[in-house]
């Protein structure tokens, strides 16, 4: 009789806990998504700007590169996502900036942003000036 009354109240507390647990359990998969989708948007950026900063390449060229992976890469990530492209003639710079997902409903939408920069390439041939 005495060890029935020490398990009294157990499961009530067992259960209390479980909504505690699964809310932590969303926050760390909501950190998980915004992550991979700053990794996307990072890794679309780079190629976009290698792209562009190749020789006799366009800005617009890097800017739909950038675009077309992050559509393949990031469409069930992100809400909703933007490209810039800006260029000195020396440097080309782009930069994405995306709204994840949430999967959880009292959370606000988190904007994730990523840029990269590279120099445009330039031939100079022999004994040129």
């Amino acid at each position: 009789m005495i060890d029935q009354d020490r398990d009294r109240g157990e499961v009530t507390a067992t259960v209390a806990m479980l909504p505690v647990i699964f809310v932590a359990l969303l926050f760390v998969v909501q950190f998980g998504l915004t992550y991979y989708a700053r990794q996307v948007l990072a890794g679309a950026a780079q190629d976009g700007a290698a792209a562009a900063a190749r020789l006799d390449a366009s800005a617009a060229e890097g800017q739909a590169l950038t675009e077309t992976l992050i559509g393949e890469a990031g469409s069930a990530l992100l809400d909703s996502y933007d490209v810039t492209v800006d260029s000195d003639g020396e440097i080309v710079t782009v930069s994405a900036a995306g709204e994840v997902i949430s999967i959880l409903p009292f959370f606000g939408s988190l904007t994730v942003e990523a840029s990269a920069s590279a120099s445009v390439e330039d031939f100079d041939g022999q004994g040129a000036p």
